[in-house]
């Protein structure tokens, strides 16, 4: 295989491999987008993710922590178990958000939660999880996947735009080099060209040109 198909086979996959993680950022990111905007968390694969907002869990998850909960029945959850769900009008200005907190007893009522950060929440949750409020129990924290969920988060569409952009740029910018070194390369070969045509016009003057010894 010459090396210009060679480079050929790789320039394809480096386009297939590009537009597919364009593709698959731009789906993470609308995603992260449209559940941010309608308050619910975002899910892939059966798996949902939420960035912590308070410190009533420290120091065993984290304020910013991304946290990974799997939806389940209200019979699976057990004493000690941290579940995720929607805060009722107990949990004030949190109302309406999703709360993960630790599973302090189970009545024939529903869930009793509690915060583990003694400061802050040193008492158990006044409203109790039932099965209509309960989304998940949690099966993962991470501080350093928090700070990459953030920021997604955060600048998602600007990611869009960069993920979109950069690669027609860098596209752009070799196409100009090639160009610019083809351009140089014809210059050169023109310049040659034109010294030798040069030298080869440098010599003894045509016999109609020189001087007869018998002139004068």
């Amino acid at each position: 295989m010459s090396n210009v198909s060679v480079k050929k086979v790789f320039s394809i996959i480096f386009t297939v491999l590009t537009a597919l993680i364009i593709a698959l950022a731009a789906i993470v990111i609308i995603n992260m987008i449209y559940c941010r905007a309608k308050n619910k968390p975002v899910s892939f694969f059966g798996t949902s993710f939420a960035l912590v907002q308070t410190n009533s869990m420290e120091p065993y998850i984290m304020t910013g922590d991304l946290i990974a909960f799997h939806a389940c029945s209200y019979e699976d959850v057990k004493p000690g178990d941290y579940v995720v769900f929607i805060a009722g009008d107990g949990f004030g200005r949190l109302k309406g958000q999703s709360i993960v907190h630790a599973v302090k007893e189970i009545t024939a009522d529903g869930i009793i939660t509690q915060g583990l950060n003694g400061k802050t929440n040193p008492q158990p949750d006044k409203d109790l999880v039932t099965s209509g409020n309960l989304l998940g129990i949690c099966i993962f924290n991470s501080a350093g996947w928090g700070k990459v969920f953030g920021f997604i988060n955060r600048y998602g569409i600007l990611i869009i735009i960069l993920a979109v952009a950069v690669p027609f740029i860098v596209q752009q910018v070799i196409k100009i080099i090639k160009i610019f070194k083809q351009k140089k390369s014809e210059k050169l070969t023109t310049c040659v060209r034109n010294c030798e045509s040069g030298d080869s016009g440098n010599g003894e003057l045509p016999s109609s040109d020189k001087k007869s010894d018998h002139d004068g």
